[in-house]
């Protein structure tokens, strides 16, 4: 059986009708590096433990990184997915396009590639909710919710990384022999860096400055008995997290 994903989409497609579907792969996939590099940057701040090495007052920026970006990565889950309007560009009538656009011969394997990424019950809920926590908060500030009438919709961080991952499914099914990367080159865990060029993503080398310069890092060799006190009142877990920064600035375990 012939595997869509080995040919070229100039042998899938009908004649002439290459740059219509380039110029909209071009497009999607564009979106999917946004919307995957804005999760990816609230990951790495979201593990770093910066009720640890960060004093409260000090947490404003990050905090509104998180807030900002998770509102970000939500308009374009939606402006791609849940948006409805002939004029509008999504990738759901994009892909409803591209079957159309596929030769006859092949349009029977498309149609099987599609139903592998179908939005089942559980996509559709939370691509429901996303849509409302859009028209309730983020795109407009619905009355009820505001005055707290009516709860509104929520949705998780969780939920919205889960989206991401259909969406970039959806990109994949689309595709014909590409392996589209959809992180930044410094961000992609599959790019193999030179041997001792310390690589390092500019998300994870601002966050390093921050543990580095942090007072409770250091506390063991400038205030000792300070220090033991303070460890008597930290969990394994955190020591532990402690621990892991001091070994990656070459320091010994506290």
């Amino acid at each position: 059986m012939i595997d869509l994903s080995t040919l070229d989409a100039k042998d899938v497609l009908f004649d002439g009708t290459l740059p219509e579907y380039e110029k909209g792969m071009e497009f999607f996939y564009l979106q999917l590096v946004h919307l995957n590099t804005t999760i990816y940057i609230v990951e790495q701040i979201l593990k770093f433990p910066l009720g640890l090495f960060v004093e409260p007052d000090k947490t404003i920026f990050f905090n509104m990184v998180i807030h900002n970006f998770f509102d970000a990565g939500l308009l374009v889950i939606t402006r791609l997915a849940t948006d409805l309007g002939a004029d509008l560009y999504t990738l759901r009538q994009f892909k409803g396009r591209i079957r159309e656009l596929v030769r006859p011969e092949f349009r029977k394997l498309f149609d099987e590639r599609l139903k592998k990424s179908r939005f089942n019950k559980q996509t559709a809920v939370m691509l429901e909710k996303a849509r409302r926590v859009r028209v309730e908060r983020v795109g407009h500030a619905k009355k009820d919710v505001v005055l707290g009438i009516s709860e509104g919709a929520q949705l998780t961080f969780s939920e919205l990384k889960a989206l991401r991952d259909t969406l970039n499914s959806l990109l994949d099914t689309l595709s014909f022999n590409v392996d589209h990367m959809l992180l930044p080159i410094p961000y992609d865990p599959r790019v193999q860096h030179p041997v001792g060029s310390n690589h390092k993503p500019d998300i994870e080398e601002l966050l390093d400055y921050v543990a580095m310069g942090s007072t409770l890092l250091n506390l063991p060799e400038k205030k000792p008995d300070k220090w033991k006190r303070r460890r008597a009142r930290l969990v394994e877990a955190q020591i532990n997290q402690i621990n892991h920064y001091r070994k990656k600035f070459g320091l010994p375990e506290a």
